[in-house]
C-alpha cells in the first residue's frame, strides 16, 4: 500500500498547536532561567477567629449614691418588718445598677420609694417621744429627700437604642479609641479581664444608648493564620447567631511581634448583637485577581514583595498577600495597577 505524503502545511498546522499549547500552559511553567510569571487566580475560604465587638455607643454614668438609714437598734417588729422590705428593694436596686441581675431600673426605684414612704407613714403614727427616734427620724426623711434629688429626667444628645446592660467596656471600647486599641486589650476582654474604666462603669453605669446601624469587630489574631488587608470585604457571622450575616470591611491592620490586630466595619443593624461583647466569628471571602507561586515572594525590611524581571537584577515590587493556597499566593500590588498578568518576575 503506498504510503500518504507529509506536505510542509502539515508542519506548519504542528507548530501553530504547539505555540497554543505553549500560550495555555505558561502561567503554569516554571521557567529555567529562574524566572516565574504573574497570572490570575479565584479562590474562596472561611477563616475562624475569637472577636470583640465594638458599638457606637454612649454610655451614661452617676456621680450619686443612693444611702439608707436604719433607726438605730430599737426594737419593734413593725418597724424590722418595713426595714427587711427596704433592705430587699435596696439590694435588687444595687445588683441592678452593678449589672449582677436584669430588671426594669424605675420598678425597682418606685418599689424603694413606696417601701420608704410606708416606713416613714408607721414612724409617724406610731412616733414616741424620743429624742434618739426623732433625730433618727429626721435623718431618715433626709435621705428619703436626697433620693428625691438624685432622680433626674434627662434629654438623650444622641438617637439611638436604649439599653440598660453595661458589661463594663463601653468606655474603653469605643469608637474615638479604635486606633489605640491594642491585641492585648483585645486578648482581656476574650479572656473577661478589666480595662482601664471597667469597675467604674460596673459601679457608676446606668444606662447606654446604641447606634445600632454602625458597629465594629475586632480580632488579634497570629499573623501566620491570617492576613488580613484595608478594604477587602468579607462576609462575617458570629456563632450562636447563624441566622444573621453581615458585610464586613476592614478598616485599619496592625501587626506587631507577630500579631495582627484588624477592625472591620459593619454597617447594618446590629439586631440582638446590641447585648454580645465576644464571640467567635466566622469570616468568608471571595478572591479574584493576580497570583504567584509562594517561591517568588520575599521579605525585604518587613515588606513582603516580588521581584520583577524588567530590568537586569529586577526591580522589587511591594504587595501584600491576600491569601494563600497550596503554594500559589494571591497578591495585591501596594501600589495600584503596578503589576500586571502575564509579566516575568525571578526566583532568587
Amino acid at each position: 500500500m503506498r504510503g500518504k505524503r507529509v506536505t510542509g502545511r502539515f508542519f506548519v498546522f504542528i507548530a501553530i498547536v504547539l505555540v497554543v499549547v505553549f500560550l495555555v500552559v505558561r502561567p503554569f511553567l516554571r521557567f529555567g532561567g529562574g524566572e516565574d510569571v504573574i497570572f490570575t487566580w479565584n479562590s474562596d475560604y472561611t477563616q475562624q477567629l475569637d472577636c470583640v465587638i465594638i458599638r457606637d455607643e454612649y454610655a451614661a454614668l452617676s456621680d450619686s449614691t443612693v444611702h439608707k438609714a436604719l433607726l438605730g437598734t430599737i426594737v419593734d417588729n413593725g418597724l424590722e418588718r418595713l426595714d427587711t422590705i427596704i433592705d430587699l428593694c435596696a439590694l435588687d436596686f444595687k445588683n441592678l445598677v452593678t449589672q449582677q441581675t436584669r430588671g426594669n431600673l424605675q420598678n425597682v426605684i418606685e418599689q424603694l420609694e413606696t417601701a420608704m414612704v410606708n416606713r416613714q407613714d408607721y414612724l409617724r403614727q406610731n412616733k414616741r417621744d424620743d429624742t434618739k427616734l426623732t433625730k433618727l427620724y429626721d435623718e431618715d426623711n433626709a435621705r428619703l429627700t436626697s433620693i428625691q434629688s438624685w432622680r433626674k429626667v434627662a434629654t438623650a444628645d444622641r438617637t439611638g437604642v436604649l439599653s440598660f446592660y453595661l458589661d463594663g467596656y463601653e468606655e474603653d471600647l469605643t469608637v474615638a479609641l479604635l486606633e489605640t486599641l491594642t491585641p492585648s486589650d483585645i486578648q482581656t476582654v476574650l479572656g473577661g479581664g478589666s480595662l482601664a474604666h471597667t469597675k467604674d462603669v460596673l459601679a457608676d453605669g446606668i444606662y447606654r444608648i446604641v447606634n445600632q446601624d454602625q458597629w465594629y469587630v475586632a480580632i488579634a489574631a497570629d499573623a501566620s493564620v491570617w492576613n488580613p488587608v484595608v478594604g477587602l470585604e468579607y462576609y462575617l457571622q458570629i456563632e450562636g447567631f447563624e441566622d444573621l450575616s453581615y458585610s464586613a470591611v476592614v478598616t485599619s491592620v496592625q501587626k506587631a511581634s507577630g500579631t495582627v490586630l484588624a477592625v472591620l466595619e459593619i454597617n447594618q443593624p446590629i439586631g440582638p448583637l446590641i447585648y454580645q461583647r465576644t464571640g467567635r466569628v466566622s469570616l468568608s471571602i471571595s478572591l479574584s485577581g493576580l497570583a504567584v507561586y509562594t517561591r517568588v515572594l520575599y521579605n525585604e525590611n518587613g515588606q513582603m514583595g516580588i521581584w520583577l524581571s524588567d530590568v537586569p537584577g529586577g526591580t522589587f515590587v511591594p504587595v501584600e498577600v491576600l491569601n494563600i493556597d497550596g503554594d500559589i499566593a494571591q497578591i495585591q500590588p501596594v501600589v495600584e495597577g503596578a503589576l500586571q498578568p502575564g509579566q516575568r518576575v525571578l526566583i532568587k
